[in-house]
């Protein structure tokens, strides 16, 4: 879906990025201390997952951080990919299975629409607000959808994987939007300011 818009999204915005812990050098990834690891596919960039399992280095590819910790010299580690029609890979949670795409569907200003599924699966967990519900009709979902920088790292699933903060924002408050969702019940969740921080820790 809408994969022109993301073909234009990485052509006019893309370029590499660089996380705290590594660097992106060809088809190699450069921790902070030196250590090379090379990759089986050319990263776009090296963000880390929320949850410090997974290096996310492409729209759609990610590495294991055990892979990373563990690469061998000439052994190229495996890039993973997360299905090609959900959008752009934005937090993965490797020990719950879970992540979190982000998809644009309008460029003035740019809004998203996440979908939060299962690793290896693009069927959407919510359907929510602010969510990619498929056989909707795209003027029906873009009323839903919610700005951001949409970039990969931008949204996090909490530790235990119950709950999600599409646009990154840990902001339970009934005036927020898109909010945080509780993936299980299938609902924003309303709490207070600390309340809503401890979810994410």
């Amino acid at each position: 879906m809408y994969k022109f818009c993301l073909i234009f999204f990485f052509i006019f915005f893309g370029g590499e990025a660089f996380a705290d812990e590594f660097e992106v050098i060809g088809s190699s990834l450069r921790f902070n201390n030196g250590r090379v690891c090379l990759l089986d596919k050319i990263p776009r960039y090296a963000i880390e997952s929320y949850d410090k399992g997974a290096v996310m280095v492409s729209e759609t590819g990610y590495v294991m951080k055990q892979e990373l910790l563990h690469c061998q010299t000439g052994r190229a580690v495996h890039v993973l990919s997360i299905p090609s029609n959900v959008g752009v890979l934005s937090d993965i949670n490797i020990s719950k299975g879970i992540y979190v795409a982000l998809d644009f569907v309008a460029v003035e200003p740019f809004l998203y629409l996440a979908t939060v599924a299962h690793i290896g699966s693009s069927r959407n967990l919510v359907s929510i607000k602010g969510a990619y519900v498929k056989g909707k009709k795209p003027g029906e979902l873009r009323k839903f959808a919610f700005g951001g920088s949409g970039d990969a790292g931008t949204s996090i699933i909490s530790p235990d994987g119950r709950f999600v903060a599409p646009d990154g924002q840990m902001d339970c408050s009934t005036d927020a939007y898109p909010g945080v969702w509780d993936i299980q019940k299938g609902r924003r969740v309303m709490a207070t300011d600390d309340a809503c921080t401890v979810l994410f820790k």
